[in-house]
Parts: structure tokens; C-alpha cells; sequence
């Protein structure tokens, strides 16, 4: 059968009589070792002109392989010169890191928010009053306490009963257990105080203006279940619950709030096991501006406790982490605390470094004037002008079954002497006594301390004879509560977290940044060297031309 096509030998003898291509000249080295009919089909290709030279474009005669190179550097150009604006005049890269802290299955956030991998600090500082017959007696002008402590315990807390809700909102309940740490304790918990009988002080009070038959039933009541202002406890009973009679009997006899819990009384005993309270908070998804700030508590998006709105506002959060761009900007945060009816501002006051000088960050404490009410944001908080009480503590009955508690900062610091004229043995210091959290810039607490003091409010009632040792007012500290988390708490892993979003994150930002500006930069002039180099070689083509 006759052959349709040429032989090779036939097209190399063809192309031998040819002066050698380019392409022939760049490849032969790369192909010199390669097998015959490899060489042999590229010289079909050059022979048959299958990939030309040269192009013309708009009139423009370039290199076939050198409209390839500058193709590619445009290309290139373009999109440095997109990513150069993206990373430097858009947000775009930042939204996507904190994307990370919005609270939904999927993310970074949800985890450590369910469940904190950082166990806080409970210490309990409890006042033991040392001349309380010395006192009575008339022996004694002040009462002596002596601050017992601190009883530290270790917080793990988990988020129960989480759901999910189509208007960005996540509701839950919080459930707390607490772990003794007697190498962190100062004494043991069985150690013997003497403290304010909280259960009879406050019935005393809120029977004050009460009829006259009230508060002779109600002494009657204390002298045969035999009660008396101080009682002496063990301290984790006085911390955790005890049996108290006079608190079981308190729904049939006494007028507080229908729904005070019966049974054992503890000042911590609220806060231990699985809560009732449902909390909604706002999942960030609609922007984060609210992020993990409260929406309603108990399906109430506000209190009614105050006079106005202001005071009745609960949007704050729960301590956990708070929104980034707020403070990134300092400005001012709100947490929001169920045990004093309302929230807490944080005002900026300066930047801190942390581990040990490694870490940078803003440093939040509350104002001066927190539980002051003649000040003009707290003047709502005081529910009447004949009720106000000093400066430096504040009414929390609402919170408390209409009992007579009093937050104030511990040791009455920063709060008007007057508080202590009965008192001897508060030392107030800065250094022990005041509050303050070192944020990271992306919202969440790396260390931090919080200290708040209890205190009942004593009132002599004419008819109860009980409460003759008391002045006609006074307002009795009762324990301090301090809750840290230390450097020493963070654990290795979320040590590398921190170190990651301080240095790792930013880092590859700026790689993005300046890379892509110098991308852009080398695209550019790459692209004009080309087009200098084509500029070049056409006028030497015209100078050879017109030279004929």
C-alpha cells in the first residue's frame, strides 16, 4: 500500500537545507538527549510553522511569546494591584479573622464560649466579727472585724441548653461547679467565724414600717427559735448553705418576695449547679458590634427595677469576650451582672503588656464614681431621693428577695467615710481592692481581677429589742468576693491561641500587605521593560528598513 505521507527522512532533508530556528536553537540542548522522534516531531512543528512568530495586534506586530509574558504580568498586576486594595483600604481580611469569633457551630469562638478552657479563681475574704458581746455590752464603740482569707475555690463553667434562634441570638443556661484549693487557701473551712445573721437581719429590716403587732410577732418568733444579729459558723457553711429556721419559715411569716427560695441559705449557694436564669445573647452574625452582648434575660429585654431607661438597660456581656471593634476603639463596655440588677461600664485607662511583657493589651477598669448616685448617669439608680445611700455602696434588694444587700468595693474603698464610723479594721488599698481586665485587642480577657464586697443594711425597728446594740442605721460588710484569672491559669494551649492571633495573624497580614505592593511594583516595571524592549527592537527594524 503506497504511502499518503512524507517519511521523516524525508521532511529532515527537506528542513537541513533551512538555516536553523529559534525555536531549534533554545531547545536543542533541552532535547539533546532525548529520544530521536522526539526531536524529529518538534522539527515537524517548526517546519510546518505551526506556532508563529509573530502576532499583529491593532496594527502592533509583538512576538508571539512575548504577548504570552506580558499577558501573564498583567494578569499578575491586576491581581496585586486587587489584592494591594483589598488588604489596604477594605476590611475584608479583618472580617474574616473575626468571623472566627462569631458564635455559631462552626467557629473558633463557639468552643471556648460553651465551655472556657480557663478555670477562674473564686476567693472568698469573710469578716469575722471579734467583740460582738463587747459591742452589745456597751463595753466597746465600734465593732472589730478581722478579714478571714481568702477560701479559694477553682469556677468550671459550661453553657447548658444552648439553642440557636433565627434573629442572630443564642440562648443558654450557665452551670457552674467549684473545686477547693486549699494550697491557695489561707485557712481551713471548717475554721469557726462569727458573721451577721443574714436571714434574721433581714427580715428586721424589710418589717421596719411594719404595724406594731408585726414586729412584736416577729420578735416573739426570734426569742422562741432563740436568734440572735451574729451567729457562729464554720466557714464553707456560711459559704455554701446551712439549715436556717428562721429562713425555712421565712414564706408563712414575713412579707419577702414570693419566690425567695426555702430551704438552706449559703451566700454562694445561688451560684453553685445548673441556673435557671435563661440568658440571650447576640450571636454576632448580624455584625459584631453586639457580639456576646445580652438581649434579653429571661425573655425580658429590660429591668424593671430603675427609673429610666438608662439604669434598666441589660445590654452588656457576660465577661466572656466583648465586641472587637469596641475595643479597638477604647471606648467604653458594659458587663452585665444578674446579682446587682444591673450593668457595669468599663472605661478604657491605659495599655498593659502581659506574659510576661510579651503580650500587649488595653486595660479596662470601672469608673470612680460606679456606686455613686449623686453623679448624673447613676442618679436613675436610686429609687428615691429619701433612699438614696451613701456614696460607694449600692441597693441590690431587687435582686435579693427585697433583703436588705449592699454591693460596695471592698473594705469600702472609695466610698464615704461615713460607712465606716462603727467599723474598725477595714484598710482600704487600690492595690487589693479595685477591679480591673486586661483585654486582648480582639475582645477576649487574658488576665483580670474582679472584687465586689456584700454588705446588709441593719435598721432599729422600735418593738424588737433584738437589735438594741445597733445605731439607727448601719451598713454591716459581710464578705468580699474576688474572681481572678492569672497568668498562671492559661493553659499551653490557649497560650498558643493568644500567640497566634497577636503575631501570627498580624504577621501574615502584613506579608499580604507589603508582599502585594511589591508584587505590584515588579509586575510593573517587568511590564515596562518588555514594552521598552519591543519599543527597541521595532525602531532598529525601521532603521534597518530605511537604510535599504
Amino acid at each position: 500500500m503506497a504511502k499518503i505521507y512524507p517519511s521523516l527522512d524525508y521532511l529532515r532533508e527537506v528542513h537541513n537545507n533551512s538555516p536553523p530556528s529559534n525555536l531549534e536553537t533554545n531547545c536543542g540542548q533541552i532535547f539533546s538527549k532525548t529520544p530521536a522522534i522526539t526531536k524529529e516531531f518538534l522539527d515537524i512543528i517548526e517546519l510546518k510553522d505551526i506556532a508563529p512568530k509573530k502576532t499583529n495586534i491593532c496594527g502592533y506586530v509583538l512576538k508571539t511569546r512575548r504577548i504570552w509574558v506580558l499577558s501573564g504580568l498583567f494578569l499578575l498586576f491586576l491581581s496585586s494591584l486587587t489584592g494591594s486594595i483589598v488588604m489596604w483600604f477594605t476590611g475584608t481580611f479583618d472580617r474574616a479573622v473575626l468571623s472566627n469569633f462569631v458564635l455559631s457551630n462552626n467557629t473558633l469562638a463557639y468552643e471556648n464560649w460553651k465551655m472556657p478552657p480557663v478555670r477562674p479563681l473564686l476567693k472568698i475574704h469573710l469578716f469575722n466579727y471579734t467583740n460582738v458581746d463587747a459591742y452589745g455590752n456597751g463595753i466597746a464603740n465600734k465593732f472589730k472585724v478581722q478579714d478571714v482569707g481568702p477560701f479559694v475555690y477553682e469556677e468550671t463553667l459550661e453553657k447548658v441548653n444552648v439553642r440557636f434562634h433565627q434573629d442572630s441570638t443564642v440562648s443558654y443556661q450557665e452551670k457552674r461547679s467549684y473545686k477547693f484549693r486549699p494550697d491557695l487557701s489561707s485557712r481551713k473551712t471548717t475554721s469557726i467565724l462569727t458573721v451577721p445573721n443574714l436571714p434574721m437581719l433581714g427580715a428586721v429590716s424589710v418589717n421596719r414600717f411594719s404595724y406594731y403587732m408585726v414586729r412584736l410577732s416577729l420578735a416573739t418568733v426570734f426569742n422562741g427559735i432563740g436568734v440572735r444579729p451574729f451567729i457562729n459558723l464554720p466557714a464553707h457553711k456560711f459559704i455554701w448553705g446551712y439549715e436556717d429556721i428562721l429562713y425555712t419559715l421565712a414564706k408563712t411569716v414575713m412579707p419577702l418576695e414570693d419566690d425567695v427560695p426555702v430551704g438552706n441559705f449559703g451566700l454562694m449557694m445561688a451560684r453553685n449547679g445548673t441556673s435557671n436564669d435563661i440568658i440571650t445573647v447576640n450571636t454576632g452574625e448580624n455584625g459584631m458590634s453586639k457580639l456576646n452582648y445580652v438581649n434579653s434575660y429571661n425573655g425580658q429585654g429590660s429591668l424593671p427595677h430603675w427609673h429610666g431607661k438608662r439604669c434598666n438597660k441589660i445590654e452588656g456581656s457576660d465577661g466572656s469576650f466583648f465586641p472587637p471593634y469596641s475595643v479597638r476603639n477604647k471606648r467604653p463596655l458594659y458587663i452585665y451582672k444578674k446579682e446587682m440588677c444591673r450593668r457595669l461600664p468599663l472605661i478604657y485607662d491605659k495599655e498593659v503588656n502581659v506574659f510576661k511583657g510579651r503580650i500587649p493589651a488595653y486595660r479596662y477598669v470601672l469608673p470612680k464614681d460606679i456606686f455613686d448616685l449623686d453623679a448624673e448617669e447613676n442618679k436613675c439608680f436610686c429609687q428615691s431621693n429619701d433612699e438614696c445611700p451613701p456614696r460607694g455602696v449600692f441597693n441590690v434588694s431587687a435582686c435579693a428577695f427585697g433583703a436588705p444587700f449592699f454591693i460596695s468595693l471592698p473594705h469600702f474603698y472609695n466610698a464615704d467615710p461615713v460607712l465606716m464610723k462603727n467599723i474598725e479594721g477595714l484598710q482600704p488599698d487600690p492595690e487589693k481592692h479595685d477591679s480591673f481586665l486586661n483585654l486582648h485587642k480582639l475582645g477576649f480577657p487574658m488576665v483580670g481581677v474582679s472584687r465586689f464586697q456584700l454588705n446588709v443594711l441593719v435598721r432599729k425597728p422600735f418593738g424588737i429589742s433584738h437589735m438594741d446594740m445597733f445605731p439607727e442605721e448601719m451598713y454591716l460588710p459581710v464578705a468580699w468576693i474576688e474572681m481572678s484569672i492569672s497568668e498562671e491559669e492559661i493553659s499551653d494551649d490557649l497560650m498558643d491561641l493568644i500567640n497566634t492571633l497577636t503575631f501570627t495573624i498580624p504577621n501574615t497580614e502584613s506579608a499580604l500587605k507589603y508582599g502585594s505592593v511589591l508584587t505590584v511594583l515588579v509586575t510593573f516595571f517587568a511590564i515596562l521593560i518588555v514594552l521598552r524592549n519591543q519599543w527597541l527592537e521595532q525602531r532598529e527594524e525601521l532603521r534597518i528598513s530605511s537604510s535599504y
